[in-house]
């Protein structure tokens, strides 16, 4: 019968420290108001045509402006042109825009909403930065130096001929290493060396080592085991002189072949 008694107390007790956190734990919380976007007025005819001919002059003036950016213009004759001033914005086109934060101007439609990106300067015409890209590109690749290896002098030859009626002899594989280069034309030593099929004076042939020494053209890039244009195909005409044999007496200014090269091609 004692029992109820202390019980009674403890809940007395424990009650008023539970209705705070009870009170606490409903407190709501703290919001944050979205602010909507006014919808625009409607513009008149005439305000659309004021405005579809200044954004039309805008895109204009960014080409231009991109193209020749910090230069002076040029003209398609290589004159200096007058560089076209920018277009001033209509005269309402500031009200117009003012309601709209620069977070909410991608949902303001057109014309509107590029006419007050453009005035915000936060829209920029694809078309003058793809100008841009490709001037900005031009000017690099003009102004880059060329840069080869050592490798892409390594010619190397195959499918060589007699020029002459009288010595009928092939060049059957070889190389040599170009030098000077003038235009598309390489002149090359030191000697080069390719092994060449030559009569023997007895209705056969036989294999004789020989040295070069010519110019070689080159006639464009080609591709060879490789998904893109990896070698530069030349046509080579060269003196050739042999050593230990009967030729050299007979031809002492060398016998002049043609054929084919091929060498790396040069990284631009």
């Amino acid at each position: 019968m004692r029992r109820p008694l202390p019980l009674a107390l403890l809940f007395c007790a424990v009650l008023p420290v539970a209705r705070p956190v009870c009170a606490q734990d409903a407190a709501p919380l703290p919001s944050t108001a979205i602010r909507l976007a006014p919808p625009p007025e409607p513009l008149t005819d005439a305000q659309r045509d004021e405005l579809d001919t200044w954004l039309d002059g805008m895109r204009k003036w960014q080409r231009m402006d991109k193209k020749w950016h910090n230069e002076p213009a040029h003209n398609p004759f290589g004159g200096i042109a007058d560089r076209a001033p920018r277009p001033d914005p209509p005269s309402w086109l500031p009200a117009q825009c003012a309601p709209f934060p620069q977070y909410m101007l991608t949902a303001v439609p057109a014309p509107l909403g590029p006419a007050c990106r453009l005035l915000a300067g936060l829209e920029e015409d694809p078309a003058a930065a793809a100008i841009q890209a490709s001037t900005a590109a031009a000017r690099t690749s003009a102004e880059r130096t060329v840069k080869s290896t050592f490798l892409t002098r390594v010619h190397i030859d195959g499918l060589w001929t007699s020029m002459s009626t009288d010595v009928q002899m092939y060049g059957l594989f070889g190389s040599h290493i170009s030098l000077v280069d003038v235009g598309r034309i390489q002149f090359f030593g030191p000697p080069g060396v390719i092994m060449l099929l030559v009569p023997d004076g007895r209705g056969s042939h036989e294999t004789r080592l020989g040295y070069t020494w010519g110019i070689s053209i080159r006639l464009g890039d080609v591709r060879i085991f490789s998904p893109t244009k990896n070698l530069t195909l030349f046509l080579t005409m060269s003196k050739v002189w042999m050593t230990g044999g009967p030729y050299d007496s007979l031809n002492p200014g060398g016998i002049e072949l043609i054929g084919f090269s091929l060498a790396p091609k040069r990284n631009k």
